[in-house]
């Protein structure tokens, strides 16, 4: 990345009241969900606040409660829209079935294994760490080529992964970098490196 780049993170509609309630209460992390209807709504209500600024392209997840909301910023924008598979949510192997509040008794078990090494942990089967940063900086750095300013619509750990890789942050520190859902952060950058301008930004702000 050469020139100025703006970029505003969009992270997907989650959550109990925002997926179709047949998959409400599961860790779903890479299965494609539908949105309900407030998840639809509240797309749209971050897509009509992006749509003031001069985007140029989107990044989308293809996984529809992320892709949505790229749709929905693009024919906003009438920004170049790019669906890139590398933005999918994390997978995580056998847990993605599961209602949350087995996952988080998994989660318990398992704690400790994790932050012993964050980077290479999967003791669902899934994805580490490590390999889900890998895909996704280097769908970033595609995204960012030839553009000033860019929307990325993902999913929560998938934007994290990415802050956390341009920020220059340890795997154990990028959950702290964990969107609410629908909510966004603005990325800044240029040949010296990228800076984090705001987080956390809801519907109801401009980036």
């Amino acid at each position: 990345m050469q020139q100025r780049c703006r970029l505003f993170f969009g992270a997907d509609a989650f959550g109990e009241k925002l997926v179709d309630e047949a998959f409400a209460g599961q860790a779903y992390g890479s299965r494609d969900v539908p949105l309900s209807p407030r998840g639809e709504e509240q797309t749209q209500a971050a897509a009509d606040a992006l749509a003031t600024t001069s985007i140029e392209r989107v990044v989308a997840s293809p996984l529809q409660r992320a892709r949505c909301l790229g749709e929905a910023v693009a024919a906003c924008s009438g920004a170049e829209l790019r669906i890139d598979a590398r933005l999918s949510e994390v997978n995580r192997g056998e847990w993605q079935v599961l209602e949350r509040a087995d996952y988080q008794a998994r989660w318990d078990e398992q704690a400790e294994e994790y932050w012993r090494d964050p980077a290479h942990w999967c003791g669902h089967g899934g994805e580490s760490e490590a390999e889900l940063c890998e895909r996704t900086w280097a769908a970033f750095e595609e995204a960012t080529d030839g553009v000033a300013r860019l929307v990325v619509a993902a999913h929560r750990n998938v934007v994290r992964s990415i802050l956390a890789c341009a920020l220059g942050l340890p795997y154990g520190q990028s959950h702290a970098l964990a969107l609410d859902p629908g909510h966004g952060a603005l990325l800044k950058g240029d040949h010296s490196g990228w800076t984090l301008v705001r987080f956390g930004v809801g519907p109801e702000s401009r980036p």
